[in-house]
């Protein structure tokens, strides 16, 4: 049982949800944010592969299973449910890129190999981990030749044998990446001259003497920018700005609160059912029945309640009622229903015994709920004739995974920390003593084996009725959202309308397609999918947004599209680099003119200072006193001794003199070097590799439209 578990636990290199609803799809083409017809259902594409919806979704479904799984949740969160799709898009990109240069250079893994692999000396580690012995962690090959005859019989459940081809493919695709990145690793060579390069570029030192004259100190109006000289800066300078499609929005959200109205009916529904919460002959069904919070059977000890009721519980009569109080956004009537004295701490073990359809049952579980009790009671009559055989019975009978390792012996836990039915067996019944009792796992042979000193605690029933606002309140807010939405379709100043209602304006900039979040906006998808459709136009307003108790309506304050902006997109960027490279030509010509031969007098005559700067490095471009400046550092490397020079760097155009140059002390033996520069590129390989790969693959993502 343990060997399946593990190996689902390999199925999930994939991690993904279901697919999103067709009535949702339909609506998401209807308001302009869905593929439309030229698109078809092409989630996306790396070079010449696609990937469709269809085959997208299948890795989704199969994924999801997988997830279920590990989490023991039946569905992801939205937040879940995004992340899970970004790791199935990143692992199916890189199944693709990789399986085109596995293609190119023929490697592919040999039967022998992967057996090798798999049955060999020196197993695969996800084979050592799903068939290790859990009594000695020891390996145990025999049990994977089992596992393999026992497929091959049929004896293996299908869905059981679809995880192992995955795991299967799992290691197979590790052993070519691996091979691949080797093959690259194994190209690098490090020749003499460049090892002793980069030990001096880390060790070599100069002395310098700089002044500086900053760009700030001549005014940005006094300097004329023409267009020719605007269009130069921005040929030179565009391919810094390539970019991603973005979007800037602007917004204002709606939030529905109760108002005091809501609170106070909610106040009223929970008063009028007070006197049947009195008289309540079975106390848990009138709550699970009434309360928006189920019962909880817990036995409090002092202090372990709210500070509301903690004092008043533990000094008033079983039957006390009190409340309504608000807490935690929600009216309280709080019920004395029990007091009992219970130990705080409980020792027991268990062999227990799953059925069919009974919780986190595996699927090779085939007994039914009377054969299961059949069972139970059957060891339990072993148990208590031989209680010596309890620990090696647990270890071959019980369901619990956990049972192999530690004989069903569940140590020390405090009073409640179990399931209800389990937690109160131990509790009636004395040290030593054996019992069966059912719980959602199954049937529990149980065997009592210690109890702390008993304490007073207290059981109390909570009527719980949350605060939420009402429908009247939510068409009240929804009101004022379409108010606002209808004025912006008769003015497009989105502030005007935003100032005239009284309402605050948030903006968010730089949204990305496959972003998912929005200051204020827990779900956002929605509306950068809008955002992003291709019907939406700088300026448009959106449809009114129903998020998680809240509406929004947004509009596009701007669009960028992905690649190199155009010149218009970037004027102000491009004219402030252009009047810098003026000013430092300005500042170049003032320099020239300046009295004086040495740096000394020329930074006097220019009335700034000049300052040593001692052992300077070349890998580390800060200069004491100015910040980062990579220009001036490293051209002061390539200057000549005492020559005086003029370098444009990032505040402002330096004078730079070399007063001394002292280089490395080499090393009698270069390898320690020559290792160390292997070793940090051939690390580089993996990441490296193929962020190249997807960059050079000119990937399309079209996930937006559809998710």
């Amino acid at each position: 049982m343990a060997v399946i578990g593990k190996i689902r636990s390999y199925s999930g290199l994939l991690i993904a949800v279901i697919g999103i609803a067709l009535a949702a799809f339909v609506l998401g083409d209807f308001f302009g944010y869905g593929p439309t017809r030229s698109q078809s259902l092409e989630v996306g594409s790396a070079g010449k592969s696609k990937i469709m919806y269809r085959d997208f979704e299948e890795k989704v479904a199969q994924a999801i299973e997988n997830w279920r799984n590990q989490t023991g949740n039946q569905n992801p969160g939205i937040r879940e449910t995004f992340q899970i799709r970004q790791q199935v898009w990143d692992q199916l990109l890189k199944d693709i890129l990789m399986d085109v240069e596995y293609e190119k250079l023929g490697l592919k893994i040999h039967p022998d190999e992967l057996s090798d692999m798999i049955i060999g000396n020196n197993p695969h580690p996800a084979i050592l981990q799903s068939f290790t012995n859990p009594n000695d962690g020891s390996f145990d090959p025999q049990s994977v030749i089992n596992f393999l005859q026992n497929m091959s019989s049929g004896a293996i459940d299908p869905s059981v044998q679809n995880q192992w081809f995955m795991l299967e493919d799992f290691i197979k695709d590790q052993r070519k990446e691996a091979k691949y990145h080797n093959l690259i690793r194994k190209g690098y060579y490090m020749p003499d001259i460049l090892v002793q390069a980069d030990y001096q570029d880390k060790n070599a030192s100069i002395d310098l003497t700089v002044a500086l004259l900053r760009y700030t100190d001549i005014d940005d109006s006094l300097v004329v920018i023409t267009d020719r000289e605007l269009r130069r800066t921005y040929n030179e300078h565009k391919h810094k700005h390539k970019r991603e499609a973005s979007r800037d929005l602007e917004y204002v959200v709606f939030p529905i609160f109760p108002s005091e109205q809501d609170q106070e009916t909610i106040r009223l529904q929970t008063e009028r059912l007070m006197p049947e919460f009195a008289t309540a002959e079975n106390v848990e069904t009138f709550i699970n029945s009434n309360s928006d919070d189920r019962f909880n059977p817990t036995f409090f000890s002092r202090g372990q309640l709210s500070p509301i009721i903690d004092s008043i519980m533990f000094n008033a009569p079983v039957g006390t009622m009190y409340g309504p109080f608000i807490e935690n956004n929600a009216f309280v009537v709080a019920k004395l229903n029990d007091v009992q004295l219970r130990p705080d701490s409980i020792k027991a073990a268990h062999i227990l015994i799953a059925f069919k359809g009974s919780r986190s049952a595996a699927q090779e579980v085939s007994l039914t709920r009377d054969q299961a009790k059949v069972k139970a009671d059957s060891i339990l009559g072993v148990v208590r004739r031989n209680p010596a055989s309890f620990s090696s019975l647990a270890s071959v009978l019980s369901n619990d995974p956990s049972a192999s390792s530690n004989q069903g012996d569940l140590g020390w836990f405090a009073d409640g920390a179990m399931v209800p039915a389990f937690n109160q067996a131990v509790i009636d019944n004395p040290i030593n003593s054996f019992t069966v009792a059912e719980s959602e796992f199954g049937f529990h042979v149980i065997h009592i084996t210690g109890k702390s000193s008993p304490t007073k605690k207290v059981q109390v029933a909570r009527l719980t009725r949350n605060i939420e606002y009402s429908n009247q309140t939510f068409q009240r807010v929804f009101g004022q959202a379409s108010a606002f939405s209808a004025a912006l379709r008769n003015n497009d100043d989105f502030d005007a309308v935003v100032e005239g209602q009284g309402l605050s304006k948030r903006i968010v900039d730089n949204i990305k397609p496959m972003d998912n979040a929005i200051p204020g906006i827990e779900n956002p998808r929605g509306i950068i999918q809008w955002a992003f459709a291709e019907r939406t136009n700088k300026g448009g307003v959106s449809q009114i947004f129903d998020l998680d108790g809240r509406f929004v309506v947004a509009r596009v304050s701007r669009i960028r599209e992905e690649g190199i902006p155009s010149l218009n997109e970037i004027k102000d960027e491009i004219r402030t680099i252009a009047i810098r490279e003026k000013k430092g030509q300005i500042l170049i010509d003032k320099i020239n003119q300046a009295a004086g031969n040495t740096l000394e007098e020329k930074a006097e005559s220019l009335n700034t200072d000049s300052r040593l700067l001692e052992n300077i490095r070349f890998n580390n471009n800060n200069l004491f006193g100015f910040g980062p400046e990579p220009a001036v550092v490293g051209s002061a490397f390539a200057m000549e001794i005492g020559k005086l020079n003029q370098v444009k760097g990032n505040n402002g155009v330096y004078l730079v003199r070399v007063n001394s140059n002292e280089p490395g002390i080499e090393p009698e033996n270069w390898s320690l070097q020559r290792t160390q520069i292997l070793s940090s590129f051939r690390n580089r390989v993996p990441g490296e590799t193929f962020r190249v790969l997807r960059e050079n693959a000119q990937v399309k993502d079209n996930r937006h439209m559809f998710y």
